[in-house]
């Protein structure tokens, strides 16, 4: 075959000669779990049973992506679940209202006859070739019409095995792909959830260079003007030989506009990314921010691992803009902020014991912070009974994409 290698048959051919005894077992649990399951639906124990299934076939299914993925390094990404729903009866019925599990199942018993077929056309055209040498090297077989009839036919399944087998390999992994991968619909939410991600990095960083402009305008900027046109008057009274204690009282004024305007600069700076978060860490970082919130904060970092920069900064952003709100808006006497983190998960728990009562849906801060929090795959969930305090709990994957 043309662009088809020896090592591609091999390959293949040991796909179809193992996913035999595989699709084999697969077949031998399937069709009596879902013959029995279907029996029993009347008497409500098939329901059960029919889960269990369901959910066997996620972990079979995960063994098929495996196979693919060492014998062919081809790799199906699993399938997205629907979030699970609430109460016990989730571990039951969750599976049966989510589709991926039943394409799995379906995977499962189509896995056998796809696999037999493979199996078959790869033994006989590995074993062609040596029963005709072992044949004819004996003298088994009597050159006539059948026997050439019958070398003329092996000779044409040597000829296109190959392409059979390949065309059988790449059918399995068609049917694998669309039973075990994702849906056209996770794979368009998928889009939609990456373009809304851009969008909102997108709102985020203008929303910030115009807080820094309008920050820069009314503080820095206007002092350092107010700097200059004392200076100025200074410079004046000078040439024209005005007291000396005038001229030292404008420099004394523009001075201590000038060490303000340091300040200013020093705090826009940490605003934009504190040096100490990149030299010292999310703990140092912290550290410094609850020391400057009005409300004393109680805080606990711990973490196994230092987490990637844009996560340490998203974190520390939303600390720092959730210790803003307690202090502006809470009433709180304590704050407690709680971080713990390892290889999987940063874990922040941000808590006030204040008036309470903050709603997210209301288009407060925290909605456009839940959004920047998504936007690196996090989630932020608020509980603010009124009169009990705030509870700001935030979750975000270390190994969340970053935009």
């Amino acid at each position: 075959m043309n662009g088809y290698s020896s090592k591609e048959l091999l390959e293949d051919s040991i796909y179809g000669v193992v996913g035999f005894p595989v699709g084999l077992i697969w077949f031998i649990i399937y069709v009596p779990l879902v013959g029995t399951s279907i029996g029993l639906l009347p008497v409500g124990v098939g329901i059960i049973l029919l889960s269990l299934t369901l959910r066997l076939a996620g972990v079979t299914s995960a063994i098929d992506r495996w196979l693919l993925a060492e014998v062919l390094e081809i790799y199906v990404e699993a399938p997205v679940r629907m979030p699970p729903t609430a109460g016990r009866s989730r571990l039951i019925f969750d599976p049966l209202k989510d589709t991926s599990y039943w394409r799995e199942l379906i995977h499962g018993l189509l896995r056998f006859p796809l696999a037999l077929a493979a199996f078959v056309v790869a033994l006989v055209w590995w074993t062609i070739p040596i029963l005709i040498i072992v044949s004819l090297s004996l003298g088994w077989w009597d050159l006539n019409f059948w026997t050439l009839l019958l070398y003329a036919a092996a000779f044409l399944v040597f000829i296109f095995g190959p392409l059979i087998v390949h065309g059988i390999t790449m059918l399995q992994i068609t049917v694998t792909r669309s039973l075990l991968g994702p849906s056209r619909r996770d794979l368009t939410e998928r889009v939609g959830l990456v373009e809304h991600k851009r969008d909102v990095s997108v709102e985020t960083a203008e929303s910030e260079r115009r807080r820094i402009e309008r920050d820069l305008h009314d503080g820095a900027q206007a002092r350092l003007a107010t700097v200059a046109l004392d200076l100025g008057r200074a410079k004046r009274k000078l040439e024209q030989g005005g007291e000396p204690n005038d001229v030292a009282a404008i420099i004394d004024a523009a001075h201590e506009d000038a060490k303000a305007a340091i300040v200013e600069l020093r705090d826009l700076a940490r605003g934009i990314h504190p040096a100490v978060l990149t030299d010292r860490g999310l703990d140092a970082a912290l550290s410094d921010v609850a020391a400057r919130c009005t409300v004393p904060v109680h805080l606990d970092v711990r973490l196994s691992v230092r987490p990637a920069a844009h996560i340490e900064s998203a974190a520390y952003f939303a600390v720092s803009e959730l210790l803003a709100n307690v202090s502006k808006h809470s009433k709180a006497r304590n704050a407690w902020v709680t971080v713990r983190g390892d290889e999987e998960e940063l874990r922040i728990d941000v808590s006030d014991d204040g008036l309470g009562g903050v709603d997210p849906s209301l288009g407060t801060g925290v909605s456009g912070l839940r959004e920047r929090i998504a936007s690196i795959d996090g989630i932020l969930s608020v509980r603010s009974p009124l009169g009990s305090g705030t509870t700001t709990l935030i979750e975000i994957p270390m190994k969340s994409e970053h935009l």
